[in-house]
């Protein structure tokens, strides 16, 4: 029984990573970027295609698709630890906020300078700025 539940779980996994690659492929066309990466909403940590266009940033996963308009985005960051403090291994943390909402999502090592050259870190200009003595 164990060894069936062990089976079930990699196609599972296998699966839900293919269908990750095809929800990428499909956006690469119109994309100037598109990658895999983790979505972090509380204690979970959703697998996401992510894609980027000139007006708006995409992920989905097989269960649910959603985007975020550029121009709405006040800051972006990234990071080697999430918000709450706990810090990420083999990638880096893109942080967005947008309208009061954070949005994490941890990107691989491999692919952050790229993330960074195509979503530049920015801040609104009138966000407060953290002052240390």
């Amino acid at each position: 029984m164990g060894v069936v539940a062990v089976i079930c779980w990699n196609l599972y996994r296998r699966a839900g990573a293919s269908r990750i690659e095809a929800l990428t492929d499909k956006r690469r066309a119109s994309s100037r970027m598109v990658s895999g990466a983790e979505l972090v909403e509380g204690s979970r940590h959703l697998k996401v295609a992510m894609a980027l266009t000139n007006t708006d940033l995409f992920y989905e996963n097989a269960d649910m698709q959603a985007s975020l308009d550029l121009q709405w985005i006040h800051e972006v960051e990234y990071d080697n630890c999430l918000s709450t403090g706990a810090a990420v291994e083999g990638g880096k943390v893109l942080r967005i906020r947008c309208f009061g909402q954070l949005f994490e999502f941890i990107l691989p090592n491999d692919l952050v300078p790229r993330w960074h050259m195509m979503l530049p870190p920015r801040r609104r200009p009138d966000a407060p700025v953290a002052v240390t003595a």
